[in-house]
């Protein structure tokens, strides 16, 4: 990683080397600065409706975050994310309570059937809910990578997927 800009931002210098002219230099820095045009992230009061856990990770992911771009439009994508990870723990403190299926008896006690726990559909779901929320505020490791690799090299990638098929 030697070479690349911290958090996406390239400078003029960094810009000419791809040797697309003034206009490619001009575009990109104007599209970097777009991103410090909007109101800064104001997290320092935590959000009262979440959860214990919710807060828990609003307290740990916001140091983190305040070192990427994110802008107070992205408030709401943060609290959601936080509030499923609450969720997240609670429904996998369910199932590890219940377990991952439910038996179902009959009036005499002989095993009727057995089926998926509700709440492992649930965590599932919240889990990719998480997953895309997380991606979305460059918090994996592939969206941080997307934010620091030039446009010349995403080029040539889809070059290559093209030829490879």
């Amino acid at each position: 990683m030697r070479g690349k800009p911290a958090r996406g931002f390239y400078s003029e210098d960094e810009l000419k080397k791809h040797k697309k002219g003034k206009d490619y230099v001009a575009k990109k820095l104007a599209e970097q600065e777009t991103l410090n045009n909007h109101e800064q992230l104001q997290a320092d009061r935590i959000p009262s409706h979440l959860c214990y856990y919710g807060k828990k990770e609003w307290k740990r992911i916001i140091p983190l975050l305040k070192e990427l771009p994110i802008a107070e439009l992205d408030r709401e994508l943060i609290e959601t994310y936080c509030m499923l990870h609450g969720s997240r723990r609670r429904l996998e403190k369910d199932i590890q309570k219940n377990g991952e299926t439910v038996e179902f008896y009959d009036e005499e006690g002989n095993l009727e059937s057995i089926k998926k726990n509700p709440a492992y559909d649930m965590l599932l779901s919240t889990v990719k809910e998480l997953r895309m929320i997380a991606n979305q505020l460059g918090m994996t490791m592939n969206s941080r990578l997307e934010l620091a690799v030039p446009d010349e090299e995403k080029e040539e990638d889809e070059i290559l997927k093209l030829l490879k098929g």
